[in-house]
């Protein structure tokens, strides 16, 4: 049966490869209490297994391998994608007022786990390739598996010990996350939105102006005593901190205005947070659901912030609310979704959803940068010329003092990728590359990359391994755990950090979504996504890197 199947996939050529991206993929949006294989790992898995049954690469192209693989296109693109991943926020986050720490925090468990595993390799004796398999699995880093496997010199046990240490290092962080706050007695949540509760004089609970997100909400106009004066007079945004966005009147839906005046029985839609919209209701009247009022709300613009002048301030110091009556309703930072809290800082290169009348909007897109383009055409050139780019200065050769040192091809695309993101905001030319498209690079990139490197390394299983399989398997779990556990020393006593934003950046150091999706249920809170992404932006660079580097130095 198994013979029949592969003698079919010899004849379509691209088919074998295609079923291992598929069922590989399939494998990774499997769902366990928030813990996923994710696509990379569930097709290194479906790989392995069909290498190991007797699909081969001459089987997918046909007969005989070609000297250019699919695989080493989808390697190009994923390195040079993680390049132009990072590029926007890479610089930003270590001119950020706490960023830097972030980064510091990051860095800490990618360096850690580095000198780690190549002690690890000295005590076991690793080869170069297990050992940067072992490295790779135990950061579940796709790029840094990507970056080694350029120079590795048996891509079969690079590919193996990435596999074996990639299940722990992916539940080992989330079980960490939730048992160490728990052993040392660490609230998460402490200083975060959802901790700085108090209950009010009525004992209602309420949260206060810091840090907390702005919200809409509808209200019923009741108390008589603002009838019929105008907002101007009243001074509600002054009184309560919110301001009127929407009055729902009868058929009739006004944009409110200084001089719009109430009505008894109005239902007006309100902007502002938590322990504002209190206030506004103890002076307006009882909270309403209106369906019509929030329909009608005009849809959100996406700004780009680009200004110099407002990168490092926060959304209270802008206060876009109070000037241009605008909600700021999410913000975009790299992959990473941020609630638009007061304190939340801005950086350049953030995406930012505004809602509010149209000329207000293009007013706050002018202060904050531009309009995100609204075409969702991706300049392809973009790509295809960064990766020629990137593959030359990876065939550079420096020879100093007679050593011979190249960036290789992984250095060179991620080199190249970094810089062209980052130059973009200074070059004038446009070069719109939507969000969606930069993940539907990335993620098919690495999934071909990982479905023909883990087809050859399941055809070696058949001839056996040269280390012992518990060898790898305890490494990857210390590269996993004792990093994990620096970085927390670092952040708690050198930076003096928020456990919450020392978690974030640890998560960040590993570029792993999974553990930051733990750490905002353990904190209730999204705030993590703040020290996630501006460690995450350097991190994924350094990752990538150590791949390169624990080969070369075993080598």
């Amino acid at each position: 049966m198994i013979d029949r199947i592969l003698e079919m996939f010899l004849q379509v050529p691209l088919a074998g490869l295609m079923i291992v991206v598929t069922f590989g993929f399939l494998i990774g949006r499997l769902n366990w209490r928030g813990i996923s294989p994710g696509p990379a790992g569930g097709t290194l898995a479906v790989a392995l297994l069909l290498g190991y049954l007797g699909l081969t690469l001459e089987m997918i192209y046909g007969g005989q391998k070609p000297s250019l693989t699919v695989g080493y296109f989808g390697f190009a693109l994923f390195i040079y994608s993680v390049g132009f991943d990072a590029g926007p926020q890479f610089f930003a986050s270590l001119r950020q007022a706490r960023g830097w720490k972030f980064v510091g925090v990051g860095s800490a468990v990618v360096v850690s786990a580095l000198l780690l595993s190549i002690l690890c390799a000295q005590v076991f004796d690793f080869d170069s390739s297990t050992t940067a398999g072992m490295l790779a699995g135990g950061l579940t880093s796709a790029a840094t598996y990507a970056a080694a496997s350029e120079e590795a010199i048996d891509t079969a046990h690079l590919a193996v010990a990435f596999a074996l240490a990639y299940p722990f290092g992916l539940v080992g962080l989330v079980l960490m996350i939730q048992i160490l706050p728990r052993v040392t007695k660490t609230d998460l949540s402490k200083g975060t939105v959802s901790e700085d509760e108090t209950a009010d004089n009525a004992g209602r609970t309420r949260i206060h102006v810091k840090g907390a997100p702005e919200l809409t909400r509808a209200f019923q106009v009741d108390n008589e005593e603002i009838v019929g004066k105008p907002l101007k007079e009243l001074d509600l945004t002054h009184r309560t901190g919110c301001f009127i966005s929407r009055v729902h009147r009868g058929p009739e839906v006004l944009i409110a205005g200084a001089d719009t005046q109430l009505q008894l029985g109005d239902h007006l839609l309100v902007v502002g947070r938590l322990d504002e919209l209190q206030r506004f209701e103890s002076l307006a009247g009882s909270e309403v659901y209106d369906a019509e009022l929030r329909e009608r709300l005009p849809a959100p613009r996406r700004v780009v912030v680009t200004e110099r002048e407002v990168n490092g301030r926060t959304l209270k110091d802008l206060n876009l609310m109070g000037r241009f009556r605008c909600m700021i309703q999410k913000i975009e930072r790299g992959n990473q979704v941020i609630e638009p809290m007061a304190e939340v800082t801005l950086m350049r290169h953030d995406v930012v959803e505004v809602i509010g009348q149209r000329d207000a909007v293009r007013a706050v897109a002018k202060e904050l940068g531009r309009f995100e383009p609204s075409t969702q055409t991706t300049d392809i050139a973009v790509y295809a010329g960064g990766i020629v780019l990137g593959l030359l200065i990876g065939n550079l050769h420096l020879r100093p003092f007679g050593f011979d040192i190249s960036p290789g091809a992984a250095g060179g695309l991620l080199v190249v990728g970094v810089f062209i993101s980052w130059a973009r905001q200074f070059s004038g030319i446009s070069a719109n590359v939507p969000r969606a498209a930069r993940q539907l690079v990335r993620d098919l990139g690495v999934l071909l990359f990982v479905g023909e490197t883990g087809l050859v390394a399941g055809h070696a299983l058949v001839a056996g391994l040269e280390f012992e399989l518990w060898q790898v398997l305890v490494s990857g779990a210390a590269v996993t755990v004792l990093p994990t556990l620096i970085a927390l020393l670092v952040g708690r006593y050198v930076f003096k950090l928020r456990a919450v934003d020392v978690w974030g950046s640890i998560c960040g150091g590993m570029t792993s979504s999974a553990a930051l999706s733990a750490v905002k249920r353990a904190s209730d809170s999204n705030e993590p996504a703040v020290s996630y992404a501006a460690a995450f932006a350097v991190a994924s660079v350094l990752v990538t890197v150590a791949g390169q580097v624990v080969v070369r130095v075993l080598g």
